[in-house]
Formats: structure tokens, sequence, C-alpha cells
């Protein structure tokens, strides 16, 4: 199920500029149906109970980084 509050094109027409895209006329269609999807899914998302107490901050990934700030040892 979708917010019927929802509208995926008027999403896309404020948000391409406000990301500095251009959406082709062509592709609109396209891009209006995933935004419905990933609408779709964010609702299911954010329905699952979840306690306040539950999050905490992953550690940042940095490629070519130990846990240690230090480039890995060996061969990659």
């Amino acid at each position: 199920m979708t917010d019927p509050a929802f509208d995926p094109v008027l999403h896309m027409e404020a948000m391409a500029p406000a990301c500095g895209l251009t959406i082709a006329d062509a592709h609109k269609p396209g891009v209006a149906a995933f935004l419905t999807l990933a609408q779709a899914m964010a609702t299911k998302l954010m329905a699952a109970p979840l306690a306040d107490d539950a999050l905490e901050s992953a550690p940042v990934f940095t490629p070519g980084q130990t846990s240690s700030g230090q480039p890995p040892s060996g061969d990659a």
C-alpha cells in the first residue's frame, strides 16, 4: 500500500532540480514508477516496530584502511 498523499510525479518534479538532475521526458514514467515502489518500501520499513534505544551508529567505512585507520598490511 502507498500513501494516497504521495504523488511521485510532483516529488520527481520538485526533487530533480534540487538534486541538480535533468530527467528526460522519455524517462519520467520509469522514474515515477520507481518512486512509487520506493515509497511503498519505505512505508513498510517505517512501520516496523523498533525500540528507541535499538539504534546505534555504525562505524565509518573508509576504503583501503583498517579499523585503526592504517592501510591494510599485505597485498590486496
